[in-house]
């Protein structure tokens, strides 16, 4: 199609139009766009970003759409800027608000001018967003401004945890480099982004001391929601009877069978092999094919490597991170270890899965409808049967290990065959026993990233910062 002809099918509120158009003029600022219909005269624009996605550019690429559509279409669109991964949106702004008559279509002059004012508040709010967002970018906050009779309403989504008194002066303190005389208050709002849940309610006096004492304060360990108890016993009880009944375990498997040749894949491709996981319907299983390793798939590699550290140049943490994992990876392949890594990544991936789906159920993390906790707690509890009763027989059971040994079909040996003939000097139940120990690790490390996500989720978002300022 052409573009004169998906621009004037969009203008008329065409969604599949109005979603490629938005999806380019959004491209460049790493913002994804997405249209929901809500009801039948509701569509919703959700702007998805690994950061909250910047009002002020959002409003700045729709204003001409919304001069259109005013005048065009009859419906209520909203627009809505959120995190990728949850599902709270951070702000939320109506550019049509459904417009029913012709006439209501075509606001005389005095409606005009009587919304000329408040636009001009809104673009001065705007600028004290953008410019209080510069001065405080190293605490990785997103910060939304909206001025009131003589005060400011602040709202801060935070990522770390601090003291209230903490976010009370450091606002105090940015608030000093603006003109800002006719505000005397400051009502501050501190929501955290993972807890889902505000930290602080208060307000100060923009000019005077803080209060000595300032309310809700918070421990800085990340706390379950309430909901959360629950999910996580249903979730782990359906997984230890779905682990029971051999049916239900038969299909399940078929999940983690799945995520053992993905692991395979992965590492397969990290070190220039073409790979393709597949379900193996003559033996059972799973199996990977792979081709020999191809120069071109490395060269690709590390120029995807040199173009992130280019637009990561000005982030001296992720240019260490990139070159020590780049160097990890060269060394591996001229050793040859990088054979254990593809041999043993099928089953880390599973143990990886334990962790991954605990996490999320942990946190409520992409659980967009009701029960996806509990399903993200039930295949955490199955992996973690399922790994732990396998490598639990390798070790104490003979007759399994005999079996294990047989490997597909008499032709091709199991993973960890493989590794204590090839590579280990051990014996197979010994590295079962060391498999069997990252299991048991899986769960507890998934709490602990939980709790204390305080401590490591800002230096992660730190390390996604092409220009991070200190």
């Amino acid at each position: 199609m052409k573009e004169s002809d998906l621009r004037r099918l969009a203008e008329q509120g065409n969604p599949q139009a109005i979603a490629q158009v938005l999806r380019q003029a959004f491209q460049p600022h790493q913002i994804r766009v997405m249209l929901k219909r809500v009801t039948d005269k509701h569509l919703k624009i959700q702007l998805e970003g690994f950061n909250t996605p910047d009002q002020a550019i959002a409003k700045q690429i729709l204003t001409p759409w919304q001069k259109i559509w005013e005048h065009t279409i009859t419906e209520t669109f909203t627009v809505e800027g959120i995190r990728f991964g949850e599902v709270t949106p951070d702000w939320e702004w109506t550019i049509v608000a459904g417009l029913l008559s012709p006439a209501e279509r075509e606001p005389s002059p005095e409606a005009l001018s009587a919304q000329e004012s408040p636009k001009k508040a809104a673009l001065k709010n705007d600028d004290l967003t953008l410019k209080l967002r510069q001065l405080l970018a190293a605490y990785l906050w997103s910060i939304k401004v909206t001025p009131s009779a003589g005060a400011l309403v602040i709202k801060l989504t935070v990522i770390d945890q601090r003291d209230s008194q903490d976010y009370c002066q450091i606002i105090q303190q940015a608030l000093q480099h603006f003109s800002l005389d006719n505000v005397e208050k400051v009502y501050l709002n501190v929501y955290h982004r993972q807890q889902r849940q505000y930290l602080l309610k208060t307000c100060f006096s923009l000019h005077g001391a803080l209060p000595s004492q300032i309310p809700n304060p918070r421990p800085r360990s990340r706390q379950l929601h309430p909901d959360t108890p629950q999910a996580l016993l249903i979730g782990g009880g359906l997984g230890l009877i779905l682990f029971l009944l051999p049916p239900s375990r038969f299909i399940l498997n078929t999940f983690l069978t799945l995520v053992h040749e993905i692991g395979h894949a992965i590492a397969f491709w990290l070190f220039g092999y073409p790979a393709v996981p597949s379900f193996d319907f003559i033996f059972g299983g799973g199996i990977t094919l792979a081709l020999g390793r191809a120069s071109i798939i490395l060269w690709l590699l590390y120029g995807a490597i040199a173009y992130l550290a280019w637009q990561y140049r000005r982030n001296r943490g992720t240019l260490i991170t990139l070159a020590g994992l780049t160097l990890l990876q060269i060394l591996l392949i001229l050793t040859g270890w990088d054979q254990i890594a593809i041999i043993a990544m099928g089953h880390l991936l599973e143990i990886a899965a334990v962790f991954i789906c605990l996490y999320f159920a942990l946190g409520k993390y992409f659980c967009h409808v009701s029960g996806e906790q509990t399903l993200y707690a039930l295949l955490a509890s199955f992996s973690f049967l399922e790994n732990g009763a396998f490598f639990g027989q390798l070790m104490t059971s003979e007759t399994f290990r005999i079996a294990y040994r047989v490997g597909k079909g008499g032709l091709l040996d199991h993973d960890l065959v493989r590794l204590t003939q090839d590579f280990f000097a051990m014996s197979l139940s010994t590295l079962a026993g060391c498999f069997l120990l990252l299991t048991f690790l899986a769960p507890v490390l998934a709490f602990g990233a939980f709790y204390w996500e305080s401590r490591w989720v800002p230096q992660f978002y730190r390390l996604c910062q092409p220009s991070p300022k200190s």
